[in-house]
């Protein structure tokens, strides 16, 4: 009873440190959108000549996601793709994984969230892609792109084909179609752009440039190609976009399985996880998978490459690029998996290159992805907005990675006795252009101590080869067979 009562005096307490008096004076906002076409008017308040806004009036004026914590006094606003974490009486925030420091925080206000005013330009810049001008002497706030529901136009370049990625707000109906031999349309219905932020010169030998235009009823994007080449179109969810795939990688079909890459994860000057007895991940998945490969090349005659041979430094791209310069049939990335603070976390898990669903996934490919950093001339590691955003080069063997990851889990759960954490999928950097059906094995937490002596073993790290030898079998047989392979030269 003593315990709640002082969590109520300390909540109360918090509350009103971060409170704005009752005598903050009340007054009113004009919204001014897009050079007058729309116009709204909101309360605020001002204290010592800071302006304030209530959270909620912004919230619905700018059709926000609001998630709130009353324990933490945590709020987290969503726009599409983008998201603004802040805590009520912090002055940092955080705009799509950015901190950002503003000189008033969040507040209360009779009960109710007020945001000062200059805390809306870093949630219109960041999340709503929109600019503000503030004037306080007219108490005149007019905003410029704010309700833009097509955001942005991105694009990759692959050795034979080129992704562009149209970012929405929300789903919207469109068209593709070729008004000319060398020319893509994309009509995006009740679309809304700023033209000159989407459109891009690329010049990669496959597209041109690609430029924006606003109709009265729709966005329309038109990309130029330097000649006659075929165009793959489909959306994709959370968040929501339209990809178009230039000169579309072809899957290869009806080949039997010849060529293996087996990738033991980092190496060199990057360790991976530690274990508290001092275990390295880098030696554990390179027994593993120098295991795997005599199982492989003994009992099916198959061709195996490794990525690393010993304790040496691969950059990840590299890694799969090596993969598709050998041609390979399928590409295994090994891994030991490693829990954040005193968490043991314990299993293995198995993945294949998609969206991130978890909070889980997201955590093991942030942690493997980091390995970039340490690349010669890399930049820092992308941040979560950027991350999620990152597509794959081809989605083409997407249901043959999904299924091998399947087998992969069956097969260890026969050999392994500890938790089988099922099949997951998150972006890796080590999968991303992989033109094959491709994994990474989690194969043990190496933070767990019992899961640590384990890996250590080397009759566990056996048991672990012969399991992926075993889902490796199955999936080839499976294959072969409904490529009509069997038996064939």
């Amino acid at each position: 009873m003593v315990k709640k009562i002082l969590i109520g005096l300390m909540v109360t307490a918090l509350i009103t440190l971060v409170a704005l008096p009752l005598l903050a004076q009340q007054e009113e906002i004009r919204v001014i959108y897009d050079e007058g076409q729309a116009q709204a008017t909101i309360k605020s308040l001002t204290f010592q000549g800071t302006n304030f806004i209530y959270l909620k009036e912004m919230v619905n004026l700018f059709r926000l996601d609001l998630e709130w914590e009353a324990i933490t006094k945590k709020v987290i606003l969503t726009s599409g793709p983008d998201q603004v974490i802040f805590f009520v009486g912090s002055s940092q925030i955080m705009v799509n994984d950015r901190i950002k420091k503003i000189i008033q925080p969040p507040r209360f206000s009779n009960g109710a969230i007020v945001l000062p005013v200059e805390f809306l330009s870093e949630i219109l810049d960041g999340v709503l892609k929109a600019k503000i001008d503030w004037d306080p002497k007219t108490r005149i706030l007019k905003v410029s792109g704010g309700r833009l529901n097509v955001r942005e136009v991105r694009h990759s370049s692959y050795l034979d084909s080129t992704r562009i990625v149209i970012d929405l707000l929300k789903p919207l109906n469109y068209r593709v179609r070729k008004d000319l031999p060398a020319q893509v349309t994309i009509d995006i219905y009740d679309g809304e752009c700023n033209p000159d932020q989407l459109s891009l010169e690329i010049n990669d030998g496959r597209v041109k440039n690609i430029q924006a235009f606003q109709l009265p009823n729709a966005t329309q994007i038109v990309i130029k190609l330097p000649k006659d080449l075929p165009y793959k179109d489909f959306t994709l969810k959370n968040p929501d976009r339209i990809i178009l795939d230039i000169n579309p990688p072809q899957k290869r079909l009806g080949y039997k399985i010849t060529t293996i890459v087996i990738d033991p994860g980092h190496g060199g000057k990057d360790p991976g996880a530690i274990g508290r007895g001092g275990t390295r991940e880098k030696d554990v998945v390179l027994a593993i998978a120098k295991e795997l490969k005599n199982l492989v090349s003994e009992r099916l005659g198959i061709r195996v490459v490794l990525t690393r041979t010993g304790d040496y430094f691969v950059p990840l791209r590299e890694r799969t690029a090596m993969a598709n310069n050998e041609k390979a049939n399928l590409f295994i990335s090994i891994h030991a998996n490693a829990a954040l603070g005193r968490a043991r976390g314990e299993g293995f898990e198995t993945y294949y290159h998609s969206l991130a669903l978890t909070k889980e996934a997201k955590a093991v490919a942030r942690f493997e992805n980091s390995a970039i950093k340490l690349e010669k001339g890399s930049e820092e590691p992308m941040d979560q907005a950027e991350f999620i955003l990152w597509d794959m080069a081809h989605n083409t063997y997407l249901n043959e990675s999904s299924e091998l990851a399947i087998l992969v889990q069956e097969e260890l759960s026969k050999k392994l006795k500890i938790r089988n954490r099922k099949v997951g999928q998150a972006h890796f950097y080590v999968l991303s252009g992989a033109d094959m059906p491709s994994i990474l094995v989690e194969v043990a937490f190496i933070s767990n101590p019992r899961e640590e002596n384990m890996l250590r073993n080397p009759d566990f790290q056996k048991r672990v080869a012969e399991g992926l030898y075993n889902a490796i079998v199955v999936y080839k047989r499976s294959y072969e067979r409904s490529m009509g392979l069997v038996g064939a030269d």
